[in-house]
């Protein structure tokens, strides 16, 4: 009897009880990993702003810009690591394929979108709203870091290939690694050498190239890397979850750009403030973010192996822990709002800032958290636009409503009011998640023509 057919012949509260095990076994390092990764722009934050102002400036005007990177690198990080659940799902044992053709496509990607950037730089330094002194940093730091960024494609798609396959622990060693060396030599180049924020981009490059390397070993070791060559249904996920997941991701970019042009008017202290927050913030929803992708994975993985396992009793399993872990982190971030401000900047102001952003938008981060878990999931398990649209809807009301709300305001208030209001209100997008996946689960009961979303890649995989 299979794992799917078994789990079918118990009760629904002890499958529901599996189910949670399985989360938490994955969720665990993967929790572990984010925490580090999250953790280092904080830390980066902290160590900038005791060089100075200049320097904590100057990565706030780049913090906008960091979203297109990363939505870049998240499209082909889930485009990995959905292929190959599904694939260990089917019980195939290779990653190395499937990890260079991804790789392949990710540095060029990832070229096009530096040299636009470059080239753009100074003109996006005058829409920022960079002086005179801090605009010649600002495009310098900006050129050096659309380098930089490119050797993050070699940790973060080793870690996903580990983590496709059910290895969370050794893909969150990847990433402990990668997030250690970018620390240290941050600090290490920058106060040691005096190279202030020119040490950024050096130290992402270092991070990028050791965590690589040490990647490419584990893989090595768990036996994965047994075949190469160029594998063709990489162009099919991609276009299918992965850009999706990309613009998703490039139309929060859009929104936090939009902020930043909002506060604009406020002074460089406040954009600061936001910056620092927003930063504290992607903390915070991290559970969220590493509970829908091991929904994900789980999810994929039943799918890959039979095509017609029902995965909606999955998705409610990390929603309702998700509910559990959030009702903890709120209150204590939101009473300690005050010393996460003066931990993350020096000067008294954009600490100020810090806290009150916390302060007002903070408790709605519960259901933020409940959206961001189902969106997540959702992306990675055919339901990509349905949580493109659902993200466009939130940014639109929160830049349309916060616009109109902060007009003749004398500060930010009204706009982080608007924020904490329009995470509130994705309750909704988490009920039409919900019935997504129900709808996805009765299609599978009823129809047994009709394959299921991820029971076969677009063209032909050969078995190992």
């Amino acid at each position: 009897m299979t794992a799917p057919t078994a789990q079918a012949a118990q009760s629904p509260q002890t499958v529901r009880a599996a189910h949670r095990r399985r989360i938490a076994r994955l969720a665990a390092p993967m929790a572990a990993a984010q925490l580090l990764a999250i953790m280092v722009p904080i830390v980066i934050v902290a160590i900038l702003g005791w060089m100075g102002d200049e320097a904590i400036r100057v990565r706030s005007l780049y913090f906008p810009l960091a979203f297109l990177f990363f939505g870049v690198q998240v499209a082909f990080d889930v485009t990995n690591q959905t292929i190959t659940a599904l694939r260990t799902g089917r019980g195939e044992r290779d990653v190395g394929a499937t990890t260079m053709s991804v790789a392949v496509v990710w540095l060029g990607t990832g070229l096009a979108l530096g040299i636009g950037l470059s080239l753009a730089a100074p003109a996006l330094a005058d829409v920022l709203g960079a002086d005179a002194q801090g605009k010649d940093l600002f495009v310098r730091f900006l050129r050096w870091m659309s380098l930089a960024n490119l050797t993050l494609a070699w940790p973060v798609l080793c870690a996903s290939a580990l983590r496709g396959t059910g290895r969370a622990g050794p893909a969150a060693l990847i990433m402990l690694v990668g997030s250690a060396v970018e620390v240290a030599g941050l600090a290490v180049l920058g106060f040691g050498c005096g190279l202030d924020i020119a040490a950024l981009p050096l130290a992402t490059a270092l991070n990028g190239l050791t965590a690589g390397a040490f990647g490419m070993v584990v893989l090595a070791r768990t036996g994965l890397l047994r075949e190469w060559g160029w594998r063709p249904e990489v162009l099919g996920y991609l276009l299918r979850t992965g850009v999706p997941v990309s613009l998703t991701n490039i139309v929060m970019f859009g929104m936090n750009f939009a902020f930043v042009l909002m506060l604009k008017p406020f002074g460089p202290d406040v954009i600061a403030g936001f910056a620092t927050a927003t930063t504290v913030q992607n903390l915070v929803i991290m559970p969220a973010v590493v509970l829908g992708s091991a929904a994900a994975i789980l999810m994929n993985q039943s799918l890959g192996a039979s095509g017609r396992e029902q995965v909606a009793a999955v998705l409610g399993a990390a929603l309702r822990t998700t509910l559990a872990v959030y009702a903890v982190i709120v209150p204590v971030l939101w009473l300690l709002r005050g010393v996460i401000g003066h931990l993350t900047a020096e000067n008294e102001r954009i600490a100020g800032e810090t806290a009150r952003y916390i302060a007002i938008v903070g408790p709605s981060f519960v259901v933020l958290g409940l959206v961001l878990t189902a969106l997540m999931a959702l992306e990675q398990t055919g339901g990509a636009r349905l949580a493109l649209a659902a993200s466009a809807v939130y940014v639109a009301g929160s830049v349309g409503i916060g616009a109109l709300a902060g007009r003749g305001a004398g500060g930010p208030v009204p706009l982080y009011v608007t924020i904490g209001a329009m995470n509130t209100a994705g309750v909704l997008a988490v009920l039409a998640a919900v019935a997504f996946v129900r709808a996805q689960d009765r299609r599978r009961r009823t129809s047994r023509e009709e394959p299921a979303w991820g029971a076969a890649p677009p063209s032909p995989v050969r078995p190992d």
